[in-house]
């Protein structure tokens, strides 16, 4: 489903979501066109993280000021068909990235309160996420964006994969812990290949398109 290169980042990110902790301050969204099997992945987590993992549209971050009580005591929020709508607003997506000190959450007809939040960001969709006044790259620089490949035309599906994953979840387990010691060596600093760098850049370029007009000026 992935490049090699790009494995080893999804092996950190989802090793980074094993610990409470916003130190690596990235968000992880998955890209293909469907069918390629992004929600096995889902699958997986569940079955690793329980209750401690929130299935959720990461939009209502945005639209939703009571949202943000749902991701108490949540190492997850995982989105497994995002949807194409620029957000209206990133600053409190922004302040959940980076979270170092406690924020204030509310419930409904609840008094609101401060509490630590660590609940990391999984979204899988068609195209990326944008931001639709948000020009500067302070959103854009918080996301790591993987692409797959193409499903192969001949490849068939297995039904029963999600059944073979549950019986390899100690190796799985493992191989994340795996991708966390290597984060936490590289300083909470992702592995991230040429083709991810590539589309950060496309997202920012995406989210501000003076980028784009320097570029055609320069020529």
């Amino acid at each position: 489903m992935l490049e090699p290169e790009d494995i080893l980042t999804l092996q950190e990110y989802l090793g980074y979501c094993l610990i409470p902790s916003t130190k690596a301050q990235a968000m992880l969204f998955l890209i293909g066109n469907g069918g390629e099997g992004k929600s096995r992945i889902g699958c997986v987590l569940r079955d690793i993280f329980s209750d401690a993992m929130l299935e959720a549209k990461f939009q209502r971050v945005a639209t939703d000021r009571f949202f943000s009580y749902n991701l108490v005591d949540k190492l997850i929020c995982l989105d497994d068909d995002m949807e194409l709508s620029a957000l209206k607003s990133t600053s409190d997506m922004k302040k959940l990235v980076t979270a170092e000190i406690p924020v204030d959450v509310e419930a409904k007809g609840k008094q609101s309160f401060q509490t630590m939040l660590h609940a990391r960001f999984i979204a899988f969709g068609n195209g990326s996420p944008k931001a639709l006044y948000d020009k500067s790259d302070g959103f854009a620089r918080r996301l790591l964006i993987l692409t797959t490949k193409p499903k192969p035309e001949n490849r068939q599906d297995d039904p029963f994969l999600s059944e073979k994953f549950k019986s390899e979840i100690k190796q799985i387990f493992h191989w994340m812990f795996k991708g966390l010691q290597r984060l936490q060596q590289n300083q909470y600093r992702f592995t991230l290949s040429d083709k991810t760098r590539r589309n950060i850049r496309e997202a920012i370029s995406d989210n501000c398109n003076v980028f784009d007009f320097m570029d055609d000026s320069s020529r």
